[in-house]
Parts: C-alpha cells; structure tokens; sequence
C-alpha cells in the first residue's frame, strides 16, 4: 500500500478538515466544524479524490475529541467502503517523560516532515513549527530506524494572543493583525497589532534557536518546517532562529497522518 492514496480526517476540538494524500502530495478536500462531517459531506469528498485519478481505499482519522465522535466517523468511512486506521502509530520513537500526554498532530506533523525529506542525506535535526490556535515548536531526530520526536515547546498563536489582550483590558480596542506588521505602531490600534505581530515572531525565533541549540547543539544542518493556518506569521521568525528558509507545507499532518496509515496497514 506504499505511496498510494489515502483519504486523511484531522479532526480538532471544534474543527476538522479532509484531504487525499497521494503520491503527488496532499489535497484539502473539506473543512467544517467537527459535528457537521457527515456521510454526503465525506462522500462527496471521496468523488472529489477520485477526480484526481485514484480513489482511496483507505481513510485515516486523527482524533482529539470524544470515543463517541471517533466510533461515528468510522462507521461512516466504512460504510462507503474504505478501510480505516485511527490514530494510527506514527512510527516515531518518542523520548519524551510520558508521551501518552502528546498531541496527535505533533506526532502526525514529524512524521510528516520526516516523509518530506525524501531520501537524500539526513541533516542532524529538524524542527517542525505549526501555527494556529496555539503555536508548536517540536524537535526530531532523523535515525536509521524512523525518527525520535524529543519534545518542544507549545506557546499561545497569534490569533489567540490578539483576543486575550482584548478580553484583558476593558479599554482596548478590538484589532486586526496582518503578517507586514512594522514594530513601531503610532496608535494604540498598531501599537497593539505589533505587540501581537512583532512579540509572536520574536518568540518563535527564540523558540526555534533555543530549541536547536539544546536538542542538537545549534541551527547549523537543522531542517524547519512550517505548516498551520498562522504559518505566515512564522515564517520569518523560524528562518531568522535556524539561519536559513523553512519549508512551508500547509497540510503536514494530513502528509504524516497518510505515512502512518500505510505504515498500519503494510
């Protein structure tokens, strides 16, 4: 089953998206909040994949939420006739103090940057940046066997920091934020916006080198990758922590929750 394509669910604490990961890459498909999937919703994902050449025979589903919505799903998966894998092994050695505590799509993220890396050399890490709702910054080490995922650090994104300091300050205005954000803003409205902007860029970078230098002792070979729905405010703090331009993929998850199922199912 290697290489072939795989209907992929990533399912959140309020939403979810579907995509096909074949051998040309990953395709969103859908995205909704988690309750409103459904069986003509996932159908008519699935005629979207076969348009694309192939049509899945297998669906992964990486789930946070309740048993209850996982049993759901899978039944709708396999009454359209698929073969189904939740949350499936990742096939990383995990050197963490209780990994039962890590979140899935971390997990589904290093997979995913380590099936990127094709098979050329190996650089001595790689650090995976996924921006959204909160922003991760995780540590892997590319071995003979897979990978070793060491951990890393989970911050608040940027999003999320914009609504706390309106819920803070009961005289601050609502604002927008905007990737090309200067620092020095001239109202409270820009000087607000590049606190958020400018502060989370600035945090990442620290992220991004202070975790380079204590899992593999500088930035220097370190691979990064940038995926999220935040990612373009990452970007550049990620390339200013490890010296040089990440990759950016937008559905990595999906890419690593796919290399699992087919490993499952091998």
């Amino acid at each position: 089953m290697t290489g072939e394509a795989v209907l992929t669910l990533d399912l959140g604490n309020s939403s979810a998206s579907v995509a096909r990961v074949g051998p040309g890459g990953a395709e969103r498909l859908a995205a909704c909040k988690v309750g409103e999937l459904d069986a003509s919703i996932l159908g008519g994902c699935l005629e979207r994949a076969a348009a694309c050449g192939e049509r899945p025979r297998l669906a992964a589903v990486s789930a946070v939420g309740t048993l209850s919505e996982e049993h759901r799903l899978r039944g709708l998966l396999e009454g359209l006739g698929l073969t189904v894998a939740v949350n499936p092994d990742a096939g990383l050695e995990l050197r963490l103090d209780h990994p039962e505590t890590c979140g899935r799509d971390r997990l589904y993220g290093a997979r995913g940057a380590l099936e990127q890396l094709g098979r050329g050399p190996r650089p001595a890490g790689v650090l995976v940046v996924d921006a959204g709702t909160a922003v991760t910054v995780d540590a892997v080490l590319p071995t003979a066997e897979g990978g070793a995922f060491l951990g890393g650090a989970i911050a608040p994104g940027p999003g999320t920091l914009s609504e706390g300091l309106t819920r803070a300050g009961a005289r601050l205005p609502d604002f927008s934020i905007r990737v090309d954000t200067p620092a020095l803003g001239r109202s409270t409205e820009e000087a607000l916006r590049a606190g958020v902007v400018v502060g989370f860029r600035g945090a990442v970078e620290t992220l991004c080198r202070s975790i380079a230098n204590e899992a593999f002792g500088g930035p220097d070979r370190v691979e990064g990758f940038v995926t999220g729905g935040a990612r373009g405010f990452a970007l550049d703090g990620v390339a200013a922590g490890l010296g040089r331009r990440p990759t950016e993929v937008e559905l990595l998850v999906h890419v690593g929750l796919a290399a699992a199922a087919r490993r499952c199912f091998q």
